[in-house]
């Protein structure tokens, strides 16, 4: 089983128990702690190819925020979070996703959802978390920064 499923199957076990409604966009803002014009780039490309590989090569929106990773995963939806102060960026993404890829119980269908969301390590932009649905609130965030996906 792939980090990516395991994840998955994380918060689709939190979206089973009870989270559903759906994003809520803070104000946007310029910049973003340690985000520069490349990360940025690389960021977009990666929401690029993630909702292509999930059904949507159009998606309607992404945008990206600041936080540490226990904040950013309560914000994506992920019940109680995941525990850690560790510097991250949240990367919301507005569309109609499905994850064929990915594995989950036997005979259930694959995760689907208008919300994807991955929480990125502020310094190295790797991959620490995922999940595809529809409730995210990154109110208590801050200002996000809205993405470019033209």
């Amino acid at each position: 089983m792939t980090k990516r499923a395991l994840i998955l199957g994380f918060v689709l076990a939190t979206i089973a128990a009870g989270c559903g409604g759906g994003h809520v966009a803070s104000s946007s803002s310029s910049s973003l702690p340690g985000l520069d014009a490349k990360k940025v780039a690389k960021i977009e490309a990666l929401v690029k190819s993630n909702a292509r590989a999930d059904g949507d090569a159009q998606p309607s929106s992404a945008w990206v925020y600041a936080s540490r990773r226990h904040e950013a995963n309560i914000a994506a939806g992920a019940g109680s979070g995941v525990p850690g102060s560790q510097p991250v960026y949240l990367v919301v993404v507005q569309g109609r996703f499905v994850c064929s890829s990915c594995s989950g119980p036997p005979g259930h269908a694959p995760p689907r959802g208008s919300v994807m969301t991955f929480v990125l390590d502020r310094k190295t932009l790797s991959g620490l978390d995922f999940g595809i649905g529809g409730h995210v609130d990154t109110g208590a965030l801050g200002p996000g920064l809205r993405l470019s996906l033209g």
